[in-house]
């Protein structure tokens, strides 16, 4: 049997909203809106109706003042406003708003990575120590020191406690054809020599001092030296250092949470001991719970707004002088990648090699 036709009504999608927010997200924006436009981040008008959508237009303002669209060309992450330090479900949103009395109090600025930049900086320091001999260990340490302030760096270091950790329960034959003996054995002379006694501020006296022959190093020092300027003043902001008395609950979270992801990865070469550390470990990250995000500042609504006004200029000066300062930094890691990929072809060696994105994140050309 063919039952009778159905009349069918089709709605006009035309001028509704694309974004929708749940009455929980328009309230704590509106009292931070509010700052933003008190402090001429956002501007009237960014106003469409729309307490998020006014402050969302007025903070992707302000980071492409700050030259996100420099940073991103390096690195993958993102950089956000949020009322949790970590991404919920809807049923364990809807649990949480449940059990909420009222607005939330406060808010996060969240800076988090999706993978590590890999930084292959083996060809670089034996370019700058063709111009001084102290020079890659003093660009080595004011390098990582900044990177420190806005990410967790997987490094040499990182690869050596790695190494420590497995190498225990190895036996001598399993030792000796294992990786990890060479994570020591592959660190540079130029770096193993003076890491232990050139400490960052000698080693930015030296940068600033020197003059060098080649154009290639005086561009590198000329961006880290800027690198350095934009971070001056500031220091990591990992969750850790949020306090229960300022998020309570923050201690019970951390416990629960894992390391934050490494927003880069620093090998001496593609494909070294540091990368198949970093590649083990890479694949347990995030399973025993969320990964914390690599930079967390609180914002309490609950403030008189001139002091509200002073702790949210105090956060963007930050999220500014990280975007700045990882532009910067941006503008060095294709200068090491250059160099890199100039060494292979020099020793005859394919550049590029494809890779499969992962948790890696060891860059595609």
């Amino acid at each position: 049997m063919i039952g009778l036709p159905l009349d069918v009504t089709l709605p006009k999608l035309k001028g509704i909203r694309w974004r929708y927010c749940t009455r929980w997200d328009e309230g704590p924006a509106a009292v931070l809106g509010m700052s933003l436009l008190r402090l001429g981040i956002c501007r009237p008008n960014d106003w469409s109706g729309s307490t998020v959508d006014f402050l969302e237009r007025g903070f992707r303002r302000f980071c492409s003042q700050n030259r996100s669209v420099a940073a991103k060309r390096v690195w993958v992450g993102d950089l956000r406003i949020t009322d949790s330090l970590f991404e919920l479900t809807e049923q364990e949103r809807n649990q949480v708003e449940a059990g909420r009395e009222g607005m939330t109090d406060h808010l996060y600025l969240v800076g988090d990575y999706e993978a590590a930049a890999s930084i292959p900086i083996g060809a670089t320091l034996a370019r700058l120590e063709a111009e001084h001999d102290l020079l890659p260990a003093a660009f080595y340490e004011v390098f990582t020191t900044n990177l420190y302030k806005w990410m967790r760096v997987y490094d040499y270091l990182d690869g050596q406690e790695h190494a420590e950790t497995w190498m225990e329960d190895l036996s001598e034959d399993e030792l000796e054809a294992s990786v990890y003996r060479k994570v020591d054995m592959e660190i540079p002379a130029c770096i193993k020599r003076h890491s232990k006694t050139f400490k960052y501020r000698r080693a930015r006296n030296l940068l600033r001092e020197i003059r060098p022959h080649t154009s290639v190093a005086r561009e590198l020092i000329r961006h880290l030296l800027e690198m350095d300027a934009h971070g001056q003043g500031h220091e990591h902001a990992w969750p850790g250092q949020i306090s229960e008395k300022d998020v309570p609950g923050i201690e019970t979270w951390l416990s629960d949470a894992e390391y934050s992801r490494p927003g880069c990865l620093i090998t001496w070469y593609e494909n070294d001991a540091i990368n198949a550390c970093f590649d083990e470990e890479a694949q347990h990250m995030g399973e025993n719970g969320p990964c914390q995000p690599n930079v967390a500042l609180p914002i309490h609504l609950n403030k008189p707004a001139k002091d509200l006004d002073e702790e949210v200029r105090r956060v963007f000066d930050h999220a500014g002088a990280m975007l700045r300062s990882l532009a910067s930094a941006a503008k060095i890691v294709e200068l090491i990648r250059d160099l890199y990929d100039e060494y292979l072809r020099e020793h005859r060696i394919e550049s590029g090699l494809p890779v499969e994105p992962g948790a890696a994140g060891v860059r595609e050309e």
